[in-house]
């Protein structure tokens, strides 16, 4: 089971992907905001992945997503987005964007994927 930081502004979103979350068998931490967000991996979290929102208000997914990189370099980043196109710079590591509403199979397979990511890093010794 993998602990993953769930960040969502809406809370019906964040509560349907918590759901699903769940159900793929992960232990799930929800965040309304990228600052609580960031507080709460400086306080020393210890996740395996995280999903964030990209239009947040005060710090939306990208600005996030550079702060966190200053603490957690490695970890595997997914990004969901209602938007059609999204810029986001390959220096950030995103593991991929998601368009919502996203489908459950889809949001799986990426999410395994992306834990296999972690699985290859801890191996490597390269993991937080």
């Amino acid at each position: 089971m993998a602990t993953v930081l769930l960040i969502d502004d809406d809370p019906l979103v964040l509560s349907v992907h918590e759901l699903m979350l769940q159900d793929f068998g992960h232990e799930v931490i929800t965040k309304c905001d990228a600052q609580s967000a960031l507080a709460f991996i400086k306080s020393g979290a210890d996740i395996d992945l995280v999903i964030t929102d990209y239009q947040m208000p005060v710090m939306n997914g990208i600005e996030f997503i550079r702060a966190l990189r200053q603490t957690m370099p490695i970890i595997p980043v997914l990004m969901l987005t209602g938007y059609d196109i999204v810029e986001i710079e390959p220096e950030l590591g995103v593991f991929e964007c998601l368009s919502k509403p996203v489908r459950e199979k889809e949001f799986d397979l990426t999410v395994q994927a992306a834990l296999n990511q972690v699985d290859i890093s801890r191996l490597l010794g390269r993991y937080h």
